[in-house]
């Protein structure tokens, strides 16, 4: 390798890195803004997860030593000590980032962000590397066939969209999408990162596609000119599609078109002229339009960012149209041609759709797909990230206001902003009506402190659990933990009832100060207490309830030193039960735990 071809090939990678940044506007900026900060997350963790994984295996199984055409069988882990292989490496991980981040667009707003770092490492350690291995590696069997996919129409983009598609499927729409027959148009978050997206896409695809010839020859100049017309032409095709079908030209057909544009070159780009580049370019734009329109309307597919329309099927039409107006190898009919790059087509979709199923079929079962349908209509900034935007937590504080009622909170007010001055005034309003209810509002207190919360340990009593269970749990997705003083008994009969009743409120006062804000901390009665854990998953429940068991072991309560609990818990097996079921099957946990030595969480 001359020191051109190398510093060709590492410019080509630095520009196919910023192919992330592309994504990651274009994505923020077509999603709701409740989850802009969730997407752009995702787009960085599958940069980093995608880059590890293919380095330990996938770089091996893409391109090492064949083995029966399907797979390679070294490479993996390399060290850094082959210095051309390095920068081959570079080069190819950058790729497999960007079939992960394909996958994202198409499942974004509902999975979660745990389940989508299972995806992107599954698919960058097996999925895409092997279907890599079929096309790139000269031993590869659809190489051998005589197979081109020169920069990844369907190596990676295809690839990437049908595992997309597998993930839609499983996952279902977002919530409210399909609704009464129609399809609800959900508004970006911000059209200019769509713009901005496009934009740096577009001048990052020059490195992907003429990167590709790993070499810095006078043909990286003929690569470059039917990637830029194509773009061009997909744009040219989409504001045609605006013109017959749509009032206006809309940012997203316009930018959709031309991603598409580059998607159905990159297969081709090195070996069709410039006009058949046009022409590849202006059809994936039809391609991509019509397949979102039949997926969205006609399958009920809920696709955000239209990934497997523009890289799925376009990328499809970019690879056969290579068969259509390549020239063939010797010895090639153009109908042989037009078969293998069909084979290809259909070979990367069947293995990558169906594995993609298991593959989110497997999460689902796992419950690490989708995440609560409190928490999609929340949003997946806070929900998955505990991160808001200031201007959208002060609006949604002031419409929480309107809906509850409670007049007792307080809008935050973001200085120096036009929603800041709204906000201001809000408050003001909150103010005087404040002063009106303020004596009305403290009597009610007093009233509620009586008859739901216990006298001693000021925590909340029977009463007050149920009443905030029904409050705050509509849904049965929670587990119960029961907590009883070890030997507490002997503490009476040892101290007196006086130094019992200040174990109790010492303990009450950890526990409520260890306990999540969503969890409720009430005295059931005695010496027990009642925890009821915002999770319905039991492993969660018992860790949480192993960490106050240890809080409480090793505080100094202020007149007997040292005191145990046992505890017991158990959540809902089926919707027949109820709450008295899951604290009775709680209760036999405890029991458990106590004859098996006390100071000790047992679940059931």
């Amino acid at each position: 390798m001359s020191d051109i071809n190398l510093l060709w090939i590492l410019i080509s990678s630095f520009l196919v890195f910023l192919m992330q940044f592309g994504f990651s506007l274009i994505e923020t900026g077509t999603v709701r803004t409740k989850n802009t900060i969730n997407v752009a997350m995702k787009n960085l963790i599958d940069t980093i997860f995608s880059i590890v994984v293919f380095w330990l295996i996938g770089f091996g199984l893409m391109f090492g030593t064949d083995s029966f055409g399907l797979i390679g069988t070294d490479k993996f882990l390399i060290d850094g000590s082959d210095l051309e292989l390095n920068a081959i490496f570079f080069f190819q991980a950058m790729f497999a980032a960007t079939a992960i981040t394909i996958i994202s667009g198409a499942v974004a707003e509902r999975i979660k962000f745990n389940g989508y770092i299972v995806v992107a490492v599954l698919v960058t350690a097996f999925i895409y590397p092997i279907v890599g291995h079929w096309a790139w590696n000269e031993n590869g069997w659809l190489a051998q066939l005589g197979f081109v996919d020169f920069a990844g129409s369907t190596v990676v983009h295809s690839l990437g969209a049908w595992v997309g598609l597998a993930g839609t499927i499983v996952l279902g729409p977002r919530l409210g999408k399909f609704r009464n027959g129609k399809v609800k148009y959900f508004a970006p978050s911000n059209h200019n990162f769509i713009v901005f997206g496009v934009f740096m896409l577009f001048f990052a695809w020059f490195g992907f596609n003429a990167g590709s010839l790993l070499a810095f020859e006078f043909q990286v100049t003929s690569i470059l000119m039917n990637t830029l017309i194509s773009a061009v032409m997909g744009g040219i095709g989409a504001w045609f599609i605006s013109l017959v079908f749509k009032e206006k030209l809309e940012v997203e057909i316009l930018s959709f078109g031309i991603i598409a544009g580059l998607v159905g070159i990159t297969a081709g780009c090195n070996s069709l002229n410039l006009y058949e580049s046009a022409f590849v370019g202006f059809i994936s734009t039809f391609v991509m339009h019509f397949s979102d329109q039949f997926l969205t309307k006609k399958l009920k597919i809920d696709d955000p960012l239209s990934a497997i329309s523009i890289h799925g099927f376009a990328g499809a039409w970019g690879t056969i149209a290579v068969g259509i107006f390549a020239m063939p190898t010797d010895g090639m009919s153009r109908l042989d041609f037009i078969t293998i790059q069909t084979i290809g087509v259909l070979s990367a979709f069947i293995f990558s759709f169906i594995l993609g199923l298991i593959l989110f079929l497997f999460l689902y079962k796992l419950n690490l797909l989708r995440v609560r349908k409190k928490h999609e209509v929340l949003g997946l900034n806070t929900s998955e990230h505990n991160a808001r935007l200031p201007w959208v937590e002060t609006i949604e504080s002031i419409i929480g206001i309107m809906k509850t009622g409670n007049v007792q909170k307080k809008v935050y007010e973001e200085r120096d902003t036009e929603v800041g001055i709204v906000a201001r005034f809000f408050n003001i309003l909150l103010e005087n009506l404040r002063e009106q209810n303020s004596k009305l509002s403290t009597s009610n207190k007093n009233l509620h402190k009586k008859a739901f919360f216990d006298t001693l340990t000021k925590v909340l009593n029977r009463a007050g659990l149920f009443e905030r269970i029904n409050k705050n749990f509509l849904s049965k997705e929670y587990c119960v933990a029961i907590i009883d003083i070890d030997k507490f008994k002997s503490i009476n009969d040892t101290f007196g009832h006086d130094i019992g009743d200040s174990v109790l409120k010492e303990l009450s006062s950890l526990i409520s100060s260890k306990v999540r804000t969503d969890d409720l901390f009430a005295r059931w009665g005695g010496e027990e207490f009642v925890l009821i854990l915002d999770t319905n998953n039991l492993a969660i429940a018992q860790s949480i309830s192993e960490k106050i068991r240890k809080e409480v072991e090793s505080f100094h309560f202020t007149k007997v030193k040292n005191v145990t609990v046992s505890m017991g818990v158990s959540s809902f097996r089926n919707n027949e039960q109820e709450f008295d079921d899951v604290l009775k099957n709680a209760d036999k946990a405890l029991y458990e735990a106590k004859e098996s030595g006390r100071n000790r969480v047992h679940v059931f």
